[in-house]
């Protein structure tokens, strides 16, 4: 795996489980999402960026594919990268892998998204800061030009 890929340390937590007793569904979103946001805050557009360009990112659909459950306590990694964007920067797919203790995948997530202008109330170009962010993640394999 590309060693300039943005990893980001979790612990499944006991809010996390589902009746399964391993990570719930949508605490695989939620670990994505938190990721992405990091991994934004750490190129310098955090909370108070978003709120002074009056945008935010909306989700048109989520995908996860499951290859091995995690478990209560166990620890693992969650990585970002960037799957497409259209020329403009306004919309975008992301894909976070869930890597387990032993380097193997226990799931993927793919995100197709947008910036939307909270003001507005439509999808907008990024400012130039978000979209130089989101360019500087590493590229999937099968990246796509939008």
């Amino acid at each position: 795996m590309n060693q300039d890929m943005p990893r980001f340390p979790y612990t499944v937590t006991w809010s996390d489980l589902d009746a399964n007793v391993h990570l719930r569904n949508t605490g695989y979103l939620d670990y994505a999402a938190q990721s992405r946001f990091l991994y934004l805050a750490g190129k310098g557009f955090g909370p108070g960026e978003f709120r002074a360009a009056g945008i935010g990112p909306i989700v048109f659909s989520e995908e996860i594919r499951y290859l091995r459950e995690l478990r209560f306590l166990e620890t693992f990694e969650v990585t970002c990268e960037l799957a497409g964007m259209n020329d403009d920067g306004s919309k975008f797919v992301l894909v976070n892998r869930f890597l387990r203790q032993d380097g193997g995948v226990s799931a993927e997530v793919v995100t197709r998204g947008a910036w939307f202008d909270l003001r507005e109330r439509r999808v907008a170009v990024p400012p130039a800061a978000l979209k130089e962010a989101m360019l500087a993640l590493p590229r999937t394999e099968a990246f796509e030009q939008l």
